[in-house]
């Protein structure tokens, strides 16, 4: 599933599983900025008191879901995210 979406680098969000591990992941950000691509698992707003909490610069704070442990596995997740999306996406 596609969910297009452009704002700043993000281009579309992206329902991904994994199939070793029988396990689908939602709302994966695809993100594109001067000839770079990245995928980034989900993550959700910060709040305090009910409030969402800004960064110094007005954008919304995020708080991770999900993490790897070493940016070379979250490297090789992007790539294999991206290579699959190249593959399957409708045109």
């Amino acid at each position: 599933m596609r969910t297009p979406c452009e704002r700043n680098t993000l281009v579309e969000f992206a329902s991904i599983r994994v199939r070793e591990l029988h396990l689908v992941v939602h709302a994966v950000a695809l993100h594109q900025r001067d000839g770079r691509r990245w995928a980034q698992l989900p993550s959700k707003p910060m709040l305090k008191d009910g409030e969402l909490i800004h960064e110094p610069d007005g954008r919304i704070k995020y708080a991770k879901i999900l993490e790897f442990e070493t940016s070379e596995v979250q490297q090789a997740f992007s790539a294999a995210v991206l290579d699959a999306y190249d593959i399957y996406r409708p045109p």
